[in-house]
């Protein structure tokens, strides 16, 4: 590049735009778009299960203090 080219900066003008004109810079927008998005949903997932309130017997965890052995009790009556 000569310095006549550097002092026109028509360069700078021209490497500024994204090459939509290109099918490989439509893909590496549509790319590009998809990994915004994804990490998008995974941070407002993430925020959304902090912020709301838990089920108090939401899962296996919650329901451990209703388990209990079924059937003895019916055993030791019947007998």
């Amino acid at each position: 590049m000569s310095s006549a080219e550097i002092a026109d900066n028509k360069w700078e003008l021209s490497s500024t735009k994204p090459p939509l004109n290109t099918a490989g810079g439509v893909m590496q927008l549509l790319l590009m778009v998809g990994f915004v998005s994804l990490f998008g949903w995974l941070i407002g997932s993430s925020i959304i299960g902090i912020v709301t309130e838990k089920e108090e017997d939401g899962g296996l965890a919650g329901q451990y203090k209703n388990m209990g052995v079924e059937g003895t009790a019916e055993k030791k009556a019947e007998e």
